[in-house]
């Protein structure tokens, strides 16, 4: 069970681990973890155990990203004031943990974190955002779509789960980082987060091309409206390194109707299609759900 621990100033509890598989070594950020089923006076004995003043637990969850595995565990609480006695354990601003290595258990956990954070301190998630665009170099051009400015781009989890978790706090449940600079280039390739689970289409683009997803976390269910004469066909895309022969990536003709599926608590993929393109270029069926 992994422990989201949250200050009155808007403080994360992290536990930092030295790494140095490279021989170079560095500091990885993770969420501090206690037996699974713990119960609120356990965790609140462990939280007093390393120093923390006026514990509480607010809620227990699960998060889901794979089909094949079972949930990770997560505890949501809330101190005072802590002051860790173990060097191991520190409390960060958020803004810091972008700048740093993090772990994928604080990585897919950003939702829950960003939304307690913007309860004990309104108004942060939007100034955190903003940081986050310059230091990524990003221009926001919507309140779910962003677009690189450099022709180099680097994305890593620290990135991906901010940005889906801002969208969440705007009320959205899909961010799009746009890895072309604008919409006129020939290669459209966008970074895809569902932040929450989510079902869009049918939609498609009327044009000759192709569209493609590369999984990079969770998995999603793409299904083909063919028509009456061959009817639907459902795909099913998945990361999963611990299977190998678990269909990671999907290419589809742009012109045929598709409806897209989370099927884990978020998801990240890369889409990739050819340009120029604008939003106006897509078609969606009547009654299409839209995201």
């Amino acid at each position: 069970m992994f422990l989201i621990t949250i200050d009155k100033t808007g403080r994360l509890l992290v536990e930092q681990t030295v790494l140095s598989a490279d021989g170079n070594p560095h500091r990885l950020a993770c969420l501090p973890a206690i037996s699974n089923g713990s119960s609120r006076d356990e965790v609140n004995d462990w939280l007093h155990s390393i120093g923390a003043v006026g514990a509480s637990v607010i809620e227990f969850f699960d998060i889901c990203l794979s089909t094949r595995a079972e949930s990770s565990k997560y505890v949501l609480c809330s101190v005072a004031k802590l002051q860790p006695d173990d060097s191991k354990f520190e409390m960060k601003t958020l803004d810091s943990l972008w700048k740093q290595e993090i772990d994928i258990s604080l990585a897919v956990a950003m939702n829950q974190i960003v939304k307690q954070v913007e309860a004990v301190s309104p108004g942060a998630a939007q100034s955190l955002e903003k940081q986050l665009s310059q230091d990524f170099n990003l221009n926001k051009v919507s309140p779910r779509v962003f677009f690189a400015k450099s022709e180099t781009v680097v994305a890593n989890e620290s990135l991906i789960s901010f940005l889906g978790a801002f969208a969440v706090a705007n009320d959205q449940k899909t961010a799009r980082l746009c890895m072309h600079q604008d919409q006129t280039q020939v290669i459209q390739e966008m970074l895809m987060i569902h932040a929450e689970q989510i079902c869009t289409g049918p939609l498609r683009q009327d044009r000759d091309s192709s569209v493609s997803y590369h999984m990079m976390r969770g998995a999603l269910e793409i299904t083909l409206h063919h028509g009456e004469e061959t009817g639907d066909k459902v795909y099913r895309v998945e990361h999963s390194q611990s299977q190998p022969s678990v269909n990671s990536s999907l290419r589809v003709p742009a012109r045929v109707f598709r409806t897209i599926r989370t099927l884990t608590d978020s998801a990240v993929f890369i889409e990739a299609q050819s340009g120029p393109f604008s939003d106006s270029d897509t078609q969606w069926a009547e009654g299409a759900a839209r995201r």
